[in-house]
């Protein structure tokens, strides 16, 4: 009894400590797949130099990407908050990846992004596109992917 104890200790401990987090270093962010992020960003020039993160989310189940984009609200606040949301999601009858994001810097946001594969070591460079300030942005792709790293974040 003893040993099955231990071994399921051990193994839950392995379990938890393979779990991806967020982690951010220098204006770049690196976000597992499941995650709601609520940021301040530290802005310096027109360019996102770092970040704060004001809330953490877990994300359990599938977003729903065209809920999502008819209940969003346009207005005109400009407070600098940026919301990014990196999920597995719901596109009618399709299981993809998405990156939704809402911005209100003001101002158009450009970045790049690399995303890891399940099961690769290593990041690739994705084609993403400009999110524009208060507005719904959304990502998408049918890879199967486990974390996404974004960086070299300017405001134009």
């Amino acid at each position: 009894m003893k040993k099955t104890f231990v071994l399921l200790f051990l193994f839950l401990l392995i379990i938890t400590q393979a779990q991806e987090k967020t982690s951010l270093n220098k204006g770049e962010i690196i976000i597992p797949i499941g995650k709601k992020l609520f940021l301040k960003p530290e802005i310096k020039n027109d360019k996102i130099v770092n970040f704060e993160i004001v809330k953490e989310e877990n994300v359990t189940e599938k977003i729903d990407l065209f809920g999502i984009m008819k209940n969003f609200k346009k207005d005109n606040i400009k407070d600098n908050s940026i919301k990014l949301t990196f999920s597995e999601a719901q596109m009618m009858t399709s299981s993809i990846y998405a990156l939704f994001i809402i911005q209100k810097t003001g101002k158009k946001m450009i970045f790049k992004a690399r995303i890891r594969l399940k099961g690769d070591p290593q990041y690739h460079p994705t084609s993403i596109l400009p999110s524009v300030s208060n507005s719904a942005h959304v990502e998408q792709w049918r890879d199967n992917i486990d974390s996404i790293i974004l960086s070299d974040f300017e405001l134009n």
